[in-house]
C-alpha cells in the first residue's frame, strides 16, 4: 500500500518502484525514463537512498537526462546529423571530426561500412555528426533505442548479454560492470538462441541497406577500452556482400575515436571537486573522431574465402589506416 507522508512525497516499496521503472522502460510510449527514475525515488525511500549512493559513482540521472532531453529531442527535431551536432555542442568539452576532404562526396552518398573502435558512449553520435546522411544506420544494442527513442529508426537491433561481469570489467572496469548490471534490472535479454537469431537478422538488414545504397556503422570489438578480439559479425556482413553484391560497389571506411572514454563522460556529468579536477587536468584535449579514406570492400576482402579471413583482412586494413598495434 502507498501512503502519503511529508507533504507530497509518495513512499512505496522498493519492489513496486522498480516494477514501475521496468514497465516504463518496456513500453515505447510510456515517456522518458528519467521521469520514471525520479518517480521511483519519490515512491521508495530505499530506492532513493540507493540512488543517492549510486550517483556518486555513476551519474545515472545525468545520463538519462542527456539521453532524453538532449540527444532524443535533438535527433527527433533536426534529424540524425544536425541533431547529433547540436547535442554534442551542449557538452562541457570540445569535439572534432576529421573527414578527408577529397572524399566527402563519397562519404555522403556511396554505400559504406563504417567500422572502428568504440571507447565511449559518444561513438555513434560522433560518427553521425561527422557524416551528413540520413541513411546511416548503426548496429546497436537494443537498449540504446529504448533510452533514445528517436535513434530507433537509425538502428539495426542487436542483443548482447548484460551480466558477463569479468568480460565487462576487462572492457571498462567497475563502472562498466555497474552500468550493465543496472541495465539488466530493466532489460530482458532474450535466450541465447533468440539473441543469435536477432543478431543474424540485423546483419541481414544491414546487408540489404548497403545493397540499396545506404551506410552502416559496426563496432567489431563490441566496444570498451580493449578491442583485442573482433567478433565475426563484420566478416559475416562482408562475405554476404561479396556473395550477393548490390548495383553499386560498397566501400569501407575505418574510423577512430581518440581522447575519449566513458570515464571522461562520467566526469562531465558528475558533480564535485574530483570531477571538476578531472575535467580540468585529465580531460582537457578535444574529443577527436577521424575518418580514413574510403576503399572498395572488394579490394580488402575479395580474396577472403571465409568469415574469419574477412575479419582478419578488415582488421589489418583498420590497423594500417591508423598505425595501431594489437
Amino acid at each position: 500500500m502507498l501512503t502519503l507522508q511529508d507533504g507530497d512525497c509518495v513512499r512505496g516499496s522498493f519492489r513496486s518502484a522498480l516494477r514501475e521503472l521496468r514497465r516504463v522502460y518496456a513500453h515505447e510510449d510510456a515517456g522518458p525514463l528519467v521521469d520514471a527514475y525520479d518517480e521511483a525515488r519519490r515512491r521508495s525511500r530505499m530506492f532513493r537512498v540507493l540512488a543517492a549512493v549510486l550517483e556518486h559513482i555513476y551519474p545515472v540521472r545525468g545520463f538519462l537526462t542527456h539521453a532524453a532531453e538532449l540527444l532524443d529531442r535533438a535527433i527527433a527535431g533536426e534529424g540524425l546529423h544536425a541533431g547529433c551536432r547540436r547535442a554534442l555542442d551542449t557538452l562541457s568539452f570540445e569535439w572534432e571530426c576529421r573527414v578527408p576532404e577529397a572524399h566527402e562526396q563519397t562519404l555522403r552518398s556511396a554505400p559504406i561500412i563504417f567500422y572502428g573502435n568504440h571507447p565511449s558512449l559518444l561513438t555513434p553520435f560522433l560518427v553521425a555528426a561527422g557524416v551528413d546522411r540520413e541513411d546511416l544506420h548503426f548496429m546497436s544494442t537494443s537498449y540504446v533505442s529504448r533510452l533514445i527513442p528517436s535513434f530507433r529508426q537509425y538502428s539495426f537491433r542487436l542483443e548482447v548479454p548484460l551480466t558477463r561481469s569479468w568480460t565487462e570489467w576487462k572492457r571498462g572496469g567497475l563502472r562498466r560492470v555497474l552500468a550493465y548490471r543496472l541495465l539488466s534490472l530493466l532489460h530482458a535479454v532474450p535466450s541465447s538462441g533468440d539473441a543469435k537469431a536477432i543478431n543474424r537478422r540485423a546483419l541481414g538488414d544491414a546487408a540489404t541497406s548497403l545493397r540499396n545504397g545506404g551506410s552502416v556503422m559496426i563496432v567489431p570489438s563490441g566496444g570498451g577500452k580493449r578491442d583485442r578480439y573482433w567478433f565475426p559479425g563484420i566478416g559475416i556482413l562482408a562475405r554476404s556482400l561479396m556473395e550477393q553484391p548490390g548495383s553499386e560497389p560498397v566501400y569501407i571506411v575505418p574510423v577512430r575515436e581518440e581522447n575519449c572514454s566513458n570515464k571522461r563522460i562520467y566526469a562531465a556529468l558528475l558533480r564535485g571537486p574530483l570531477a571538476r579536477a578531472k575535467r580540468r587536468f585529465l580531460y582537457s584535449r578535444p574529443v577527436l573522431l577521424t575518418f580514413a579514406a574510403p576503399t572498395p570492400l572488394i579490394d580488402v576482402v575479395g580474396g577472403a574465402s571465409t568469415v574469419d579471413d574477412a575479419v582478419v583482412a578488415l582488421r589489418g586494413h583498420y590497423e594500417r589506416a591508423f598505425r595501431v598495434a594489437r
